[in-house]
């Protein structure tokens, strides 16, 4: 169990220095010695998909869920991976779906419910589940989400204010930036 913990730990602390793809490596050899490791398998699905393979981390993710179906983390991140990276909604609103059922209050899950909504065009539905999302956890990429259903109902000046919230947290937070500069045509704030 300790090796196991320091194998985690090297992966963090290379994600920490941004050497992602020696971290990618590390939780490889991980996986290896440790292919049942839960954590790890985590690990490195989240840094798969931050390196643009969503696919291989929708694969871990998978794996996750067949070891341990109420994992309610890992249901959330399967379903907000397929709903970020692909059309499949329906599929990715199902994973949400189940992960809301084990953990209800959960505002990660909130979020990713309220963004595949909104991704199926239920924007009332979306709007309810990002408020609740936002009321539990001011998070920047809540925040986007959040701004972008407000601003395409037309609650412009709402979207502003929590945009406005979410750089105070993070000034550089990518997904912030990226939704302010495609729908508003300005700079961020």
């Amino acid at each position: 169990k300790q090796e196991e913990n320091f194998h985690l730990l090297e992966i963090n602390l290379l994600l920490d220095r941004e050497e992602n793809e020696r971290a990618l490596a590390a939780a490889n050899e991980a996986l290896s010695d440790y292919p049942d490791n839960i954590r790890i398998r985590y690990a490195r699905a989240m840094l798969l998909d931050s390196l643009g393979k969503p696919g291989q981390a929708e694969d871990d993710l998978r794996q996750i869920i067949d070891q341990q179906p109420q994992n309610a983390v890992a249901l959330n991140a399967l379903g907000y991976i397929i709903t970020t990276r692909s059309d499949r909604y329906a599929e990715a609103r199902d994973y949400i779906e189940r992960a809301l059922t084990i953990d209800p209050g959960n505002p990660a899950i909130l979020d990713s419910m309220g963004w595949v909504l909104y991704k199926q065009g239920q924007t009332e539905e979306a709007l309810d589940y990002l408020s609740r999302a936002w009321e539990a956890y001011a998070d920047p990429e809540v925040a986007a989400h959040l701004g972008e259903v407000l601003w395409k109902t037309g609650e412009r000046e709402q979207a502003r204010i929590i945009w406005e919230e979410g750089f105070e947290q993070d000034p550089d937070h990518p997904i912030l930036i990226e939704t302010v500069e495609r729908l508003s045509g300005e700079q961020p704030l």
